[in-house]
């Protein structure tokens, strides 16, 4: 035999319905918006940071190019017999090789971001993926057992008020 249950509030369980179903648009909305904004950032770092830094590389290809024929006009520059040391130049050809250096570098270290990023992202979905079939599946399953379960108590509370007022309940088969 089943044990009745002791409810003292059907409102309580309307509002825990009703708490349910805000939890569920909010966990579903941050879902979502998680979902996005990984999304977005991988997409950023696979296509607009690799192409800022190819652009980057391609200027830093110019300066190694322009420092390089103002190193080379400054050797063949002669005073007299004397050859300029042509330091400032000799040192601004090889920043512009080390900044196109780092540069090449940088393409490289976005993609392994990159890959770093795919990686805990499909984690994530991963380890989100009970969340999400719980809030799919579970939650909508509890929300209509709520439903019918308020209804019943709803449905006990106004046959027992009739009976408590000598009333017959609709469909109960007695005629008048």
């Amino acid at each position: 035999m089943a044990e009745s249950a002791h409810v003292t509030s059907i409102d309580a369980i309307a509002h825990f319905r009703g708490a349910l179903r805000t939890f569920e648009e909010d966990a579903l909305r941050g879902l979502m918006t998680i979902d996005e904004q990984s999304k977005r950032m991988l997409q950023w770092l696979e296509g607009e940071a690799v192409m800022l830094w190819r652009q980057q590389v391609r200027r830093c290809y110019d300066d190694v190019g322009r420092t390089r024929v103002a190193l080379e006009t400054c050797r063949r520059r002669s005073v007299g017999s004397n050859r300029p040391a042509c330091l400032e130049e000799l040192e601004a050809h090889r920043a512009a090789q080390r900044k196109l250096h780092e540069a090449q570098e940088k393409i490289e270290v976005v993609h392994q971001w990159a890959q770093k990023v795919r990686q805990q992202i499909d984690d994530y979905r991963g380890k989100a993926m009970g969340l999400r079939r719980a809030l799919e599946g579970d939650v909508p399953r509890t929300l209509a057992l709520l439903d019918r379960t308020v209804a019943s108590l709803d449905a006990y509370v106004d046959q027992a008020r009739n009976e408590a007022k000598g009333e017959t309940p609709p469909g109960s088969g007695e005629q008048a």
